[in-house]
């Protein structure tokens, strides 16, 4: 599991993997598929290390004529995941108990007589809100999944789903960035940052990531200079302007700023912004509110905006959404991302 998140946030997630454990998984991942039918639910909110409960399930029924049947190959465990468990996530399910889980990917293993575009074999993402994907096999409507291609590593389909799309909607949305422009986030080793490092990169697109202060930091800031990072700074850094000036010189102003953490570390942003730049917030892991002093409205135009991946699907056709995978596929194809 991947992240820049708080403590509490870690501690949450590693009681997550401990109610998962007795489920075989790959590195990284929530569950590998088992011979029986087997699923984590909650049965009410709260704390995931008291409500997750691994039960065995019904033996998935044949599926109707717009359906497929699909058994779950791995899937992941998105900090996303823990707020909906814990019950403080924007949408919720709308009754208990539910399985847990968001993403993951899934093999077909039988279509119903009127589907069209998929077969036995293919892989598949669940693209419905909470589809939970904590379980080893679903049956629904084929129109809730889209397909992803079966040659790619199984840790990078798994993970294809909601950072990575994160990632190039905000690159893509929000501001026409050409080769050379510089894109600031905070949040710079999570798993969106990260993907936003290198499909920027792909993209000839420079990325200034910061990053919590910890002792590690050097090691952190290398292992995000080899994804493409061309810059790293912890926030101690980000916030001094100096020592910021000083470690971003020969970069141009960023025209776009992505915020995950809220709170002051957005006045960071927005201080490293360009005139007209744009702050697009996709997360807010303080817990704390947005911060936009007056003068970066008035005196610099920032453009302040908001981004849920979970929004994007349900209001885009599914050809724009077939284009966006496919594109995502070729760059993992080509080594450009690594999830």
């Amino acid at each position: 599991v991947h992240g820049d998140f708080t403590l509490a946030t870690c501690a949450m997630l590693r009681s997550a993997a401990a109610a998962l454990a007795s489920w075989p998984r790959g590195r990284t991942l929530a569950c590998t598929a088992t011979a029986a039918a087997q699923e984590i639910v909650f049965a009410q909110f709260g704390d995931p290390n008291a409500v997750l409960e691994l039960r065995n399930a019904d033996a998935p029924r044949a599926p109707a004529a717009d359906e497929i049947a699909v058994r779950f190959l791995a899937s992941p465990i998105n900090p996303a995941d823990i707020n909906v468990v814990e019950g403080v996530y924007a949408k919720l399910p709308k009754s208990l108990p539910a399985v847990g889980g968001n993403e993951g990917v899934a093999e077909v293993v039988a279509t119903g007589a009127a589907v069209r575009g998929l077969k036995v074999g293919d892989w598949v993402l669940p693209q419905a809100p909470l589809f939970g994907t904590w379980r080893t096999d679903a049956v629904a409507k084929a129109a809730d999944f889209v397909r992803v291609a079966n040659d790619l590593p199984l840790t990078e389909a798994a993970t294809l789903m909601v950072n990575p799309p994160t990632a190039f909607r905000m690159l893509s949305d929000f501001v026409a960035l050409r080769r050379g422009d510089v894109v600031v986030q905070n949040g710079g080793n999570s798993a969106v940052g990260q993907a936003v490092i290198q499909i920027a990169r792909a993209r000839g697109i420079k990325t200034i990531s910061i990053v919590r202060d910890r002792d590690d930091f050097e090691s952190l800031a290398q292992r995000l200079v080899a994804l493409g990072a061309d810059v790293v700074v912890p926030e101690s850094v980000a916030e001094d302007s100096t020592r910021y000036a000083d470690a971003v010189r020969g970069l141009a102003r960023p025209r776009l700023a992505l915020n995950c953490v809220g709170g002051k570390a957005t006045i960071t942003l927005g201080k490293a912004l360009d005139t007209d730049g744009v702050l697009v917030t996709y997360g807010g892991m303080s817990k704390r509110p947005v911060t936009i002093p007056t003068g970066f409205l008035i005196f610099k135009n920032i453009a302040a905006r908001g981004f849920w991946m979970t929004q994007w699907y349900a209001t885009r056709p599914a050809d724009e959404r077939e284009r966006m995978m496919r594109e995502l596929e070729q760059l993992v194809r080509s080594g450009a991302l690594r999830t």
